[in-house]
């Protein structure tokens, strides 16, 4: 149990900083969130928790204690969030390329 909670945790912290990424660069009013405008980015949030608790899964990040990190915690941490990047932009890039050539 104590371990599923920290993957949720782990999942959640990367959905809020995608979410405030595109907040802090795009700056939309707070009912734009809630518009039909703002699916697409809520869509893209929620692909790259999916793909965040996927290699949670695999590479077990959240068995560290945290209370001291080592250089080896950090390290794996640094792979995790970059895998996790690098996938979120290959399948971003397969799913919306051609979205401006159907319209």
């Amino acid at each position: 149990m104590q371990r599923l909670l920290k993957i949720v945790i782990h999942v959640a912290v990367a959905l809020g900083a995608y979410l405030a990424a595109y907040a802090f660069v795009i700056s939309p009013a707070l009912a734009w969130w809630v518009s039909g405008a703002a699916q697409q980015v809520w869509l893209l949030a929620i692909l790259y928790a999916s793909i965040a608790a996927i290699l949670e899964l695999i590479f077990r990040t959240e068995r560290s204690s945290w209370r001291y990190v080592s250089v080896q915690d950090g390290f794996a941490l640094l792979r995790s969030t970059f895998l996790t990047m690098a996938a979120f932009l290959l399948v971003a890039f397969v799913l919306v390329r051609a979205d401006e050539l159907r319209s």
